[in-house]
This record gives structure tokens, C-alpha cells and sequence, in this order.
């Protein structure tokens, strides 16, 4: 063979390069290999949701007035449960909770007395270590009622609706357990004309 008919290793990289006899076959795609295909990225596809709903968002359907104005029923909102993995919950959040006595019924509150504050309402007027709030903006339907001081346990936090007047919360059940919250209520996404994001405002004791 010639200097001229010799092979470089080089030129076996082209197009027409040969591969062993011996080498397998590639298979062909078969209908029972895209079923398969199809239901892997099914189930990987719900592990995610699953995760998603469980650790990171939940949407639900606002049900009754007790949030009123800051809520309205049949809103629909998102509920971000890693905030509370990542943090804790703040005086002012509103949040998804578990009703202590029936945890199968979900409610929607804020967020008033934090751990080992004590609480007190005197002709609506809400008093924490004895220093009243200063005027939430958010209570549009006040209420008159008294309570007498509540002291909160380490993991305990007091919760009352925005309407004051007509709200199921901490003033008749009692303090609410750490253990169930679900999440912080985050954004309205329904009806798209109240698409936004939910008010959270933190207001401290004053005096």
C-alpha cells in the first residue's frame, strides 16, 4: 500500500464509519415502550403536585363572611405552607388553620397574640400585655365584646377574623396550636378582577 492509500485514525470519524458486527442493534421504539415513557412522566409529574401541595402551595375557596373585607367568599386563594418551614408565623398574617375542634374543616383567620403574649379585649379593643393595638385598618365590622387575659402556651397563638362581628376565632374556641396552621394565605388569583396579593399588615402594641 502507498504512502497516498494510507488510513489515518483520523479518517475513520466521517459519515461512513463502521461499527463491530458484533455491537447490538438499537431497538425499536414500540408501543408498549410509550406507554411506559408516558406513564413515568405521569407519575413523576404527580410525585411533583403532590410535593408542591404538600410543602410548598395549596389553593382553596373562600366559605362564609368571617374575613370580610379582606376576604370574600368564593374568592379563590393560594396558600403558601413553606413559609412556616422556613419562618414563623408573624402578628398580622392571615392564615389557613386547621379548626381545632374538627381539623377535617379548614378556616381562614389573622393572626393576633403570639406565643406567650397575653391577650385581652376589652369593649373590642384588643390589649396585648396590656397595650392595646393601634386601630387595625382592616376591621370594617367591629365588635363590642370583652375577653377576659389570655395567656398564650410557647406554641400557641391567638387568631380573630377581620369581621369582628361575625367571626368563629380564638375569642370562642380558644388559643390556636402551632400544630395547625396550614399555611399564609398569599394571593387571590379568582375572580381576576381581586387577582393580588392577600394584606398582611403587622401592627405592634402601642404605649
Amino acid at each position: 500500500m502507498s504512502d497516498s492509500e494510507r488510513l489515518s485514525p483520523s479518517s475513520l470519524l466521517g459519515d461512513e464509519a463502521l461499527v463491530p458486527a458484533s455491537a447490538p442493534a438499537r431497538p425499536r421504539t414500540t408501543l408498549a415502550a410509550v406507554v411506559w415513557e408516558v406513564l413515568q412522566t405521569l407519575v413523576i409529574a404527580g410525585l411533583l403536585i403532590a410535593f408542591f401541595r404538600a410543602f410548598v402551595f395549596q389553593n382553596y375557596v373562600v366559605e362564609g363572611q368571617s374575613m370580610l373585607t379582606t376576604l370574600y367568599p368564593g374568592e379563590r386563594v393560594i396558600v403558601s405552607r413553606i413559609s412556616y418551614i422556613v419562618g414563623r408565623p408573624a402578628r398580622g398574617d392571615v392564615i389557613v388553620l386547621q379548626y381545632p375542634l374538627d381539623p377535617s374543616r379548614d378556616f381562614v383567620k389573622r393572626i393576633i397574640g403570639l406565643p406567650g403574649e397575653t391577650v385581652a379585649i376589652v369593649n373590642g379593643q384588643v390589649f396585648i400585655d396590656g397595650r392595646p393595638l393601634p386601630p387595625e385598618p382592616y376591621v370594617v365590622y367591629p365588635s363590642r365584646t370583652d375577653m377576659a387575659p389570655l395567656t398564650l402556651g410557647p406554641d400557641e397563638y391567638f387568631v380573630m377574623g377581620d369581621n369582628r362581628a361575625g367571626s368563629s376565632d380564638s375569642r370562642v374556641w380558644g388559643p390556636l396550636p402551632a400544630r395547625r396552621i396550614i399555611g399564609k394565605a398569599w394571593l387571590i388569583y379568582y375572580p381576576f378582577d381581586k387577582f393580588g396579593l392577600v394584606s398582611h399588615l403587622d401592627l405592634e402594641p402601642v404605649g
